[in-house]
């Protein structure tokens, strides 16, 4: 079973998503460009979460064989963004 149950979800929504299922809290004035590490305090554990997180909220069913590179929140979301596009392109 996916993760979502909205396969689409604007930037506002997958940062809420994220941040649930990751169990970590957000501030209220998150951006786009904030860092993953630095200014949210991610650790490497959770970064590694964080991928297969996003797999999951696109739906995605095989992963793909190299790492992305993720550095801030907008990274993540176009990550997210290209799962979904390469998913559906697929269906």
């Amino acid at each position: 079973m996916p993760l979502n149950e909205e396969s689409d979800m604007d930037f506002a929504e997958f940062v809420r998503r994220l941040s649930t299922l990751l169990r970590v809290e957000f501030p209220d004035d998150v951006n786009p460009y904030d860092s993953l590490y630095a200014d949210l305090g991610l650790d490497s554990f959770q970064a590694f979460e964080m991928l297969i997180i996003i797999e999951g909220l696109a739906d995605c069913m095989v992963p793909p064989l190299e790492v992305p590179e993720i550095y801030t929140l907008n990274d993540a979301y176009a990550y997210y963004q290209h799962l979904r596009d390469a998913e559906l392109a697929e269906s």
